[in-house]
């Protein structure tokens, strides 16, 4: 048993916790690891699951209210220099593509957090940003799912030491 092995099997209720906290960076990464240990048995599906949306709509609240808060700031003021060309056409098209926005960047990294983070920095009403984020975060989950499902098939082909132990080095 590797050492990734033996601490989730060692303190199950830890490995929830990052992976909740996961979601507030990266989601893929954390949530295809739960699911190798999930298919295992050593982690259950509806409590990944669970803590994987709960992580994904507060990560997204929380990039919101940093980008809301942080446009005020020195720091925002020096960004919103730097950036100042692109301001008009951020408030005409932003909000009117935003749901669109919102789904695309589910699924692309880094853009993930920006996504949210320029909702804060333009005002979106709270409300119509919970919404969308709610459901990009359900599709978001399904397809991850469904995805951690077909890379379980995977590793149970090439067999489960092989793939931790890769997955211990990165």
């Amino acid at each position: 048993m590797d050492f990734l092995q033996a601490f989730v099997v060692t303190d199950p209720v830890l490995a929830y916790l990052i992976l909740f906290f996961g979601m507030f960076i990266e989601g893929e990464v954390f949530f295809l690891t739960a699911a190798i240990f999930a298919l295992e048995g050593f982690l259950n599906w509806w409590i990944i699951l669970a803590v994987t949306f709960v992580g994904v709509i507060l990560g997204d609240i929380a990039w919101y209210f940093l980008g809301r808060f942080s446009k005020d700031t020195k720091i925002g003021g020096w960004v919103h220099k730097k950036f100042e060309g692109y301001q008009d056409w951020l408030q005409e098209n932003f909000e009117t593509r935003y749901l669109r926005l919102a789904f695309m960047s589910k699924f692309l990294y880094y853009v993930n957090r920006l996504t949210p983070l320029l909702a804060g920095w333009q005002k979106m009403d709270f409300k119509k940003f919970f919404r969308i984020h709610l459901i990009a975060a359900t599709a978001w989950l399904a397809f991850v799912f469904l995805l951690g499902k077909f890379f379980g098939l995977i590793i149970s082909a090439v067999g489960v030491k092989v793939v931790l132990h890769r997955l211990y080095w990165v």
